[in-house]
């Protein structure tokens, strides 16, 4: 009784209210309109964007103190941009790789750091000190047999020196000869460059890393630029004009696939930074669709222009209310709150659909339009306060967790559904009322098309309830197989630069960006835990400063001496050979290529020779044909040459390394690895390709279980997770409390709240469940849906179950404007999120699939299961009379 007084009133105040607001209804737009701009106004002008992600998490859970410790002692390229010089050799690729650092150094306006990793004239001098003996011995060989043609290119440095150098392994090989380098390969990487002077373009270095062969790693054809930029995190794409410069630099420095370089930026900043831009474009569209959507379904609930406009633009109106709360509550939106307006479209939309339905059917009866709005307020007003304060309660149990991003988000979705409540009775009212005649409006109200299957539930309701029951039972059966993925490249775009660069160094052990760090009092200390850590199954190799020394450098001093006796030295630049001479020297090349002479040894190396007789023939011919052939064969001494000469003074410097010690170690290097109270860092670099998360939960599992207080991005990513899903769940159970008791105490009826209640818990399970049979997994993007469907859920639970209680002489509430309410309300948030489903960035996407798939459940669960069980509920209460 007490709570039926409670709805009473609450209903008698509505009516009083609406019918106020809809005799003026002129004044209340007015008032309304001018509210609006003022807010409007106020919101543009003070909300801002803060997309810094450290602000989207607590800064005092405990990994994060560990990050601010390390962070005070060491430099760390966490949240630095990266970028990825790549090319086909290590001189090549270093070569690029210092030259744009170099470039970009000079731009302080925007960067204030700039590193080459591994590189440097340290490294560039002492790189041979990092290879095993065996290696070195390798090498030595190597150049022992190529020594004459060494000698051909010293003397020669010109295409006329290659070319007979070329003829000469090609003669060599015929008769056996050892000639120390992938001939084959050489070739058919000549052909190419000998194939593009003939079109008169650049071509990628033909040589590679010919004079040392394999003997640098793979890694060292990749270079990491590592960038900390002069970021601005009050602005959305503050990476925007770093990352435009970058390009630029490397444009002006020809680093690109023409000239054999391939430059791709990454990182946590440009990852961002590109996933705002698409984000951006793709939210948009996804708005446009949204909104087109969201009108065409309500046109097709209300069939009414009239009122779908007035419904639009008191939403309208609620989102420039929310957006001026934001502002003032708390001046920004994050990278997560910026989809609030999204859902206040959802969420405040259904309100006045409620409300619109209401007073079509209300009017449908022959009511005058005044009569009919004041009697909707009256019948659906405690049911819309009721719906708005339990959706409002689901998002603010955000607010006591940790994930501070979704915390604003649910602070903001909060406010907004409240205010959407208040213009959903105050300003669409006066809409409906601005223009409308006094009289009747039975034309507004058509009958249901769909009201014959919508009672199928209750015929059928004993299958319904036993089907309903069944699918729990296996729902929850699989709801221990949902997982969390703690890959948040998962949810980017493919398509863009720098996920496919920062994949590509995620699969390579030696350039992960995802490694832990570990802290130790001293580098004994840390020495001693890095071969505790490196004997993990799941680490590749743990490093220390000590590791920049290289080992036995003695014996390897004596080998590169070795080496230097074979290695001549380069003569002074002279005069480009005439056109005469070079010609000469083709013809001779491609003379001893031709097909009369003995067979080459291999398939592969008969293919080769034939490829470059061919480019060469051509290239003659268009010579000949020229009126002045030196600019073309300008072209092809570039082309041809190309990185030989270098290579040869780069590699006596290399012969002559410095004695490397921790003291002559780079200082930048030194402050990466030792801070200056003597602590010192251990990297930690991982065996498997970490893009798996359950690769990465391994990994770190592993290494925490030795260093507990462990540190870095591959930490900063599994504990976000843990932290996020956790946060979810707290929030997940704080929301179902709180709302079961606000239900309770408003409605002072344990098993209405029940009732209410079951069907969102059922439709939660078999949102799970078909996750799991999908194979998709929660993520930083989705794991929000679940407590969001607990707001947005419970208040079709809320409409059906008063509607049911407060019109007992109703045998059907499917029947009812009500009903259609619930339905259309579901219908539009399905094609509204659903639109979200098929963007291309996989975080919109999953964070769609996820929506429509749980509001949908939702839907189902509630015209099909509650009803199905109201049936029964009505037959119980009657037999117990």
């Amino acid at each position: 009784m007490a709570a039926r007084g409670f709805e009473e009133r609450v209903g008698r105040a509505t009516a009083r209210w609406v019918a106020l607001v809809s005799r003026r209804p002129g004044w209340t737009t007015f008032a309304a309109t001018v509210l609006t701009v003022l807010l409007g106004g106020y919101a543009a002008t003070h909300l801002g964007v803060n997309a810094d992600p450290d602000a989207m998490i607590s800064g005092d859970l405990p990994f994060r103190a560990r990050e601010r410790d390390f962070h005070r002692s060491f430099r760390a390229a966490w949240d630095e941009m990266l970028v990825l010089v790549e090319a086909q050799s290590a001189s090549e690729a270093g070569k690029a790789a210092d030259a744009l650092a170099a470039r970009l150094a000079s731009r302080s306006d925007l960067f204030a750091g700039v590193q080459v990793v591994g590189g440097g004239e340290f490294f560039r001098r002492n790189t041979l000190l990092y290879l095993d003996v065996s290696e070195l011995e390798e090498l030595t060989d190597r150049l022992a047999a190529v020594q004459p043609f060494l000698a051909e290119i010293a003397r020669d440095p010109s295409s006329v020196g290659v070319s007979d150098l070329l003829r000469r392994a090609a003669l060599a090989s015929r008769e056996g000869t050892d000639v120390g380098l992938d001939l084959a390969a050489a070739l058919d990487r000549v052909s190419v460059a000998v194939e593009a002077a003939t079109e008169g373009r650049p071509a990628p270095d033909p040589w590679g890393d010919a004079l040392i062969g394999g003997s640098l790693s793979e890694q060292a054809r990749h270079r990491v630029i590592v960038i900390r930029a002069n970021a601005d995190f009050d602005e959305l794409l503050f990476a925007e004009p770093a990352v435009h410069a970058i390009r630029e630099a490397a444009r002006a420095l020809e680093l690109d696939p023409a000239h054999g370089v391939r430059v791709r930026i990454t990182g946590t900043t440009v990852l961002n930074y590109e996933e705002l831009e698409v984000v951006s474009v793709q939210g948009k569209l996804a708005a446009l669709a949204s909104l087109a959507l969201f009108t065409a379904s309500v046109f097709f609930g209300l069939r009414s222009l009239r009122i779908l406009l007035a419904l639009v633009a008191s939403l309208i109106a609620s989102l420039v209310w929310s957006n001026a709360f934001a502002a003032a509550a708390i001046g920004h939106l994050n990278q997560v709150s910026v989809a609030f307006n999204v859902l206040i479209v959802g969420l405040g939309g259904e309100l006045g659909i409620h409300f619109c339905l209401c007073y079509q059917e209300l009017a449908a009866k022959g009511r005058s339009r005044a009569g009919s709005l004041s009697l909707a307020g009256a019948t659906i007003g405690s049911a819309l306060l009721s719906s708005a304060v339990t959706t409002a309660i689901g998002f603010l149990v955000f607010l006591p967790t940790d994930y501070r991003g979704v915390a604003e988000l649910g602070l903001l979705s909060g406010a907004g559904v409240l205010i959407s409540l208040v213009s959903s009775l105050t300003l669409l009212p006066a809409l409906i009322s601005l223009g409308a005649p006094a009289e009747p409006e039975p034309s507004e109200a058509k009958p249901s098309r769909i009201a014959g299957w919508l009672r199928l539930p209750v015929v059928y309701a004993r299958a319904v309830r036993w089907i309903a029951f069944a699918v729990a039972l296996g729902s929850l059966a699989l709801l221990p197989r949902a997982r969390f993925d703690h890959n948040p490249v998962s949810l980017r775009d493919p398509n863009t630069e720098s996920v496919q660069a920062f994949l590509d160094m995620l699969e390579r052990s030696d350039t992960s960006p995802w490694t832990v760090d570990v802290i130790a009092p001293d580098l004994a200390s840390a020495e001693a835990m890095a071969a505790k850590l490196a004997a993990l199954p799941t680490v590749e190799r743990a490093i220390t400063l000590e590791d920049f020394v290289p080992g036995e450098q003695e014996e390897k001093r004596t080998l590169l001496e070795t080496m230097a006796l074979f290695l001549p030295e380069p003569s002074p630049p002279g005069p480009r050979p005439e056109p005469a001479q070079q010609l000469a020297a083709l013809e001779r090349l491609a003379g001893a290529l031709a097909p009369g002479g003995a067979a080459p040894e291999g398939p592969l190396l008969a293919a080769s020779e034939a490829r470059l007789r061919e480019a060469l023939g051509r290239l003659l011919a268009a010579a000949r044909s020229a009126p002045d052939p030196a600019p073309l064969l300008a072209r092809l001494d570039q082309n041809m040459v190309a990185s030989l000469p270098e290579q040869l003074g780069d590699l006596l410097v290399e012969l002559h390394p410095d004695s490397v010690t921790l003291a002559t170690l780079p200082p930048e290097l030194s402050e990466l690895m030792l801070a200056e109270d003597g602590r010192a860092r251990i990297q930690v670099f991982p065996k498997q390709d970490l893009s798996d998360s359950a690769h990465l939960e391994e990994f770190i599992d592993g290494v925490m279980a030795v260093a507990p207080d462990a540190t870095g991005p591959a930490v900063g990513l599994v504990e976000w997770g843990r932290v996020t899903s956790g946060a979810m769940q707290q929030a997940l159970g704080v929301g179902f409390v709180a709302t079961l008791l606000f239900l309770f105490l408003l409605w002072r009826n344990l098993w209405d709240t029940l009732l209410a209640f079951f069907p969102l818990l059922l439709a939660g399970l078999v949102t799970c469940a078909a996750m799991v049979l999908a194979g998709w997994s929660f993520n930083f993007a989705n794991v929000i849906v679940l407590p969001m469907l607990l707001g947005m859920g419970i208040d079709n639970g809320v409409h059906l179950v008063h509607r049911h209680r407060t019109h007992p002489e109703e045998a059907d509430v499917l029947a009812t404007s009500t009903a259609r309410a619930v339905w259309l309300s579901a219908i539009t948030t399905i094609l509204t999120f659903g639109s979200l489903a098929f963007a291309s960035h996989r975080g919109m996407a999953s964070l769609g699939q996820m929506l429509t798939l749980g509001v949908a459940a939702t839907l189902v669960c509630y015209v099909v299961v509650l009803p199905a069980v109201l049936e029964w509920d009505d037959r119980r209460s009657r037999s117990g009379r």
